[in-house]
């Protein structure tokens, strides 16, 4: 991945994946004078780590930044994961995401997804229909191919950043985007990392498409602050009668609960934990 090659937007599957790069994928081009995004992680998150003469392990580090000792060896890790996405010569799968194809390491995507892991493990039967009938998958040139057509290739490309370093460009452009991803990959932390973002940005026009979302991955946090939302601006959200109304014909159960709350909300807010930091799965 670190290099990502755009190859034709072709939404075949079949005829795509006969496209596939040669050994070494060129950079990521854009129709515009731009220098091009090679998407090198080591100019954004810090770089390798290889020639620190082992500082991070000396007794003398650990004494000097004992509050933050575990941070910076936390800090450490990442900026060394994050230079395997610059190493198209020792990765073992691509991810074909709409004609996009991301070199990617197995074990990385195992270790962080549990919808990844069953497919490289050759589980697939673990998922549930929808999710395998997303996922196609067939070896290339050695190289496991997992096709992806339900993302798009600028959503996937913050998510693989995010799986190799827990980072990623997150703002209110991308964060649905990425949080139905985190749920349909299942990575955990990246729920988290999304929820936390999204329940601080609830607003009237975004509620509803937010709170299917939570509905639907079980994010604890993104449903209990959808339904605190709701509780307040009742009113303002079913004002607008089309997106309520094809909401309310769509989702009668979450409607009946965000009903519900609304009249018993002193008991609601007796659930509600004193931190947002729980946000469990």
């Amino acid at each position: 991945m670190a290099t990502v090659s755009s190859l034709s937007n072709n939404d075949d599957d079949a005829s795509s994946l006969h496209q596939l790069p040669k050994q070494r994928m060129p950079s990521i081009t854009h129709n515009t004078a731009k220098t091009p995004d090679n998407f090198v992680l080591g100019n954004r998150h810090g770089t390798s780590n290889r020639n620190d003469d082992n500082r991070y392990t000396t007794t003398n580090f650990q004494r000097a930044n004992e509050n933050g000792y575990d941070i910076e060896l936390l800090k450490h890790l990442s900026n060394d994961f994050a230079q395997l996405l610059n190493r198209t010569d020792i990765s073992d799968c691509l991810l074909n995401v709409r004609g996009t194809y991301m070199a990617v390491h197995r074990c990385v995507l195992a270790a962080r997804s549990s919808t990844f892991a069953a497919v490289i493990s050759d589980n697939i039967n673990r998922l549930d229909t929808t999710t395998r009938d997303q996922l196609k998958t067939l070896v290339e040139k050695n190289k496991l191919v997992i096709t992806i057509d339900k993302t798009d290739a600028e959503t996937m490309k913050q998510v693989v950043v995010f799986l190799y370093t827990s980072k990623c460009e997150l703002n209110e452009r991308n964060a649905y985007a990425l949080l139905d991803a985190a749920g349909r990959y299942d990575i955990k932390s990246l729920k988290v990392h999304t929820g936390r973002y999204l329940a601080h940005h609830i607003n009237t026009n975004n509620i509803l498409m937010l709170i299917k979302a939570a509905y639907k991955y079980d994010n604890v946090l993104v449903k209990q602050k959808c339904i605190e939302y709701f509780i307040d601006h009742a009113k303002d959200i079913m004002d607008i009668n089309e997106l309520w109304k094809v909401f309310a014909e769509e989702y009668p159960p979450i409607v009946a609960e965000l009903l519900y709350w609304s009249v018993n909300k002193e008991e609601f807010r007796k659930t509600i934990p004193q931190s947002d930091s729980y946000s469990q799965w």
